[in-house]
């Protein structure tokens, strides 16, 4: 699934997705999106079946994209299909994610 803008990332977090910052602990605590849920990409083959719902869909960025493409494969594997690669933090950084 393509996003285009904001409101298309609004609609999907306000109908029950779920936005997941793949960036470092230290990475988020220096700035997030509104709403995100921080699973460091290292740690998401082991905590994704946890914290995640399979059912939802799922929202991924980081820094620059590279390892919101690593998380996206990862997740798959996993059996999550519902997921859309945002990418970089830097293209959702002004947007107003409230429901």
């Amino acid at each position: 699934m393509e996003l285009k803008n904001c409101d298309d990332v609004q609609q999907i977090l306000c109908s029950g997705g779920t936005l997941l910052d793949v960036r470092t602990a230290k990475e988020y605590q220096n700035g997030a999106l509104a709403r995100a849920k921080n699973i460091p990409l290292a740690l998401l083959p082991v905590l994704a079946r946890e914290r995640l719902n399979k059912d939802q869909h799922i929202l991924i960025y980081c820094h620059s994209g590279a390892r919101a493409i690593m998380a996206e494969k990862i997740l798959a594997g996993l059996g999550f299909s519902r997921i859309t690669n945002l990418g970089g933090i830097h293209q959702y950084r002004h947007c107003n994610l409230a429901c």
